[in-house]
Parts: C-alpha cells; structure tokens; sequence
C-alpha cells in the first residue's frame, strides 16, 4: 500500500467505550483541541455508564463530540457551497439491529440524539429522514431546532470566504462546483461501545466534506457503511465517504469478524480493500478509518497520517491519542 495501515487492538471483555475524531492529517496546531474534545466526551461517556445501555451511551459521547467545534460534526461542521451546515448521523442497537439516521439536516444542534429518537419512535417504519423532513420529525418529539447561524463557528467561517472566492476565480460560469477533498479537515466522528450486559452500539456524526454541494450525502447517515452494530460487532467509520459507502466498509468489518477475524485483522482487511480498489481523486488509493468493538475485543484502524481516538474501560480508565 502506498499509504501507511496503522492499528492498535485494545484488549479487554469487560465494559468499554471506543470514540474517534476523524482520520486525517491532522496538524500539529490543532492537537491539543483535538484531545480536549475528546477527554470532554469520554468523560461524558463515563458519566453516562450508570444510566444507559450502550445505545445511550454513544448517543451521549457522540452529542458532545458535535458540540465541540474542534470537529466537523455539529457546531464546528463544515459548510457546503451556499455556506450552511449541513448534518448527518446515524445510531444503531447491536441487540435488536434497530438503527435510525438523518441526513442534509440545517436546524439539528444534535442529529445524533434525533437519530436515536427516530430509532424509538419511528415504530419501524421509517428509519431514514432527510432535511426538512428530519427537521419536522424533531420538532414534532418536542426536540429543539435551531438556526443554521449557530451551528457555524469561525474557523468554518472563514474556510468557507476563503474557499468560495477561489472556486468563483476559477470556475466563474458555474452554478454547481465540485465539492472538495483537499482542503484539509475530516473530523467525522463517531462512538462504539460494549456496556456491562456485553450489549453493542454504534453512533457516527459528521458535517460532510468541505465546500460540498448542497444536498450531498456520504456514509456517516448509511447503515452498513458508516456505522453498523450486531450482536458480534460494532463499528464507526470515517474517511472519503464515497469510497466507505462503496465498500459498505462497517459491513465489510462485520462480515470478517464473524468468520473469525479479530476486531483489529477485520479492520486492517476492510481498509486496506478500499484502498486497493477505489482510487480516489489525487490517483492516491482511498483512505480512512474505523473504530471496532466487538464481545471480547476493540481497535482502531486508519490509512491516513493521524487518526484522533480515546476509550474508556473500567481496566484502562480513560486513554486517548492523536
């Protein structure tokens, strides 16, 4: 592989929270926010511990990590071409394989908590809600909107001025450009945890890639791709989301660990698959990475240069790296 495979396996069967920040090259001048964000969720994972099943809980962790603008999920996401936020998630139960996910959502602080709301009270009939129709959903579960302009922080801000008067430069007749993929930034993030029944979960929350055209949709929001749970494993993604979605990489994780493969082989198979096959934009093999906890192990797995992750286990308290 052109681009270097990393993993580590985290050992333990007991209770265990897995969280990461996006895989990307992340600079050195955004570390230290990058680890304060995660300690915040981590702790609020912990916190969680003694009211939740595994589906709170990464519901939780996953809605403070959207609330840290360190990340490109939530307030801190990165802007499309018309310079709004634009949201996807998804949630789903290893125990029962209920999921539910939201996707191009404008007025959700938090699309992860209306994703797991959709996975209680969709009834099973509707799993999948987009835009305005994620929007009237929350709001008719009593669930707060808010406006687009509060979701948008500074550093996004000014990305997005900067971006935007380059691509009029160079495409000045076009009403429709191109999203992105060298901008830097794919803070995509995501939880999976194992709670003390051995239950699993798994959550992913993003904003999308950066300058994308309005209305795009990744893997962060697709069952099987982004994010998948069951009885044996479950697994969060991030990365190029077209390439996850075309691997079905969280499926592609699942399979493997149900004929025998540790979490961390399962992981280093699916990901160095997607990069064989799927070449991305620069000619450069597809990159990314996944997070995988499964009944008696965990790792995180990634293809590119730094991934942000932490976890927290009643045998390890709580580690992070980035």
């Amino acid at each position: 592989m052109a681009t270097s495979l990393q993993s580590e396996q985290i050992e333990g069967d007991g209770s265990l929270l897995l969280i990461h920040g996006g895989a990307w090259d992340i600079p050195d001048a955004v570390m230290e926010t990058h680890r304060d964000g995660l300690q915040e969720a981590l702790d609020a994972g912990r916190a969680s511990w003694e009211q939740n099943s595994a589906l709170g809980i990464v519901t939780d962790t996953v809605a403070v990590l959207e609330a840290h603008t360190a990340f490109n999920a939530g307030h801190g996401a990165m802007l499309n071409q018309d310079g709004t936020a634009e949201l996807d998630a998804g949630v789903m139960d290893g125990e029962t394989l209920d999921y539910g996910a939201v996707m191009a959502t404008q007025r959700l602080a938090h699309p992860v908590r209306v994703a797991r709301r959709l996975l209680t009270e969709g009834e099973g009939r509707v799993r999948m809600l987009a835009g305005d129709g994620a929007e009237r959903f929350a709001e008719a579960q009593g669930m707060d909107l808010v406006s687009n302009a509060e979701l948008i922080c500074p550093r996004e801000q000014q990305r997005y001025d900067r971006v935007r008067a380059e691509a009029e430069a160079d495409h000045p007749s076009r009403s429709f450009l191109p999203g992105l993929s060298n901008l830097g930034g794919a803070d995509t993030v995501g939880a999976v945890a194992r709670d003390d029944s051995g239950r699993l979960a798994a959550a992913t929350s993003t904003g999308g890639t950066p300058f994308k055209p309005p209305g795009r949709v990744g893997d962060s929001p697709l069952p099987g791709a982004g994010f998948y749970a069951d009885d044996r494993v479950a697994v969060s993604a991030t990365g190029w989301g077209e390439a996850i979605a075309a691997v079905g990489l969280a499926r592609s994780v699942q399979e493997r660990v149900r004929t025998g493969a540790s979490a961390e082989a399962a992981a280093r198979r699916s990901l160095t698959r997607m990069h064989e096959q799927i070449a991305s934009p620069d000619g450069e093999g597809a990159t990314g990475g996944c997070i995988v906890v499964t009944p008696s192990d965990a790792a995180v797995a990634f293809t590119t240069p730094r991934m942000a992750r932490g976890w927290y286990s009643a045998q390890t308290d709580v580690q992070w790296a980035v």
